[in-house]
């Protein structure tokens, strides 16, 4: 299933206390969560003054439809997932179709 990122404008954030920031974050993600099949909150990364919500979802649409027929203010982006870097993922190495071939 694809993951998507939803960020979110959550002003004052930062200046909450950890649960408050914690259950600001899980009322606002929770919502879709289950509302449809194979739509799925994972985890959230919190800042300032934004939520970034991870979610595996059958398509971007479908979390577009969703946000709109809850009725939920509209994040400011919602964007796939094409990779996951980090120390501890190792990187698919196959060579891109574009390149030429060798001895031309």
């Amino acid at each position: 299933m694809p993951e998507f990122v939803i960020e979110k404008s959550i002003p004052g954030l930062g200046q909450l206390s950890p649960f408050q920031r914690d259950q600001s974050v899980r009322r606002s993600c929770s919502t879709l969560h289950g509302v449809a099949p194979g739509v799925e909150w994972v985890q959230s990364y919190l800042t300032e003054d934004k939520c970034y919500c991870v979610f595996r979802a059958p398509s971007k649409q479908t979390l577009w439809d969703l946000i709109d027929q809850w009725e939920l203010p509209p994040p400011i982006s919602i964007s796939e997932v094409s990779q996951v870097a980090g120390p501890d993922v190792a990187v698919e190495t196959e060579a891109p179709a574009s390149l030429p071939a060798s001895g031309a």
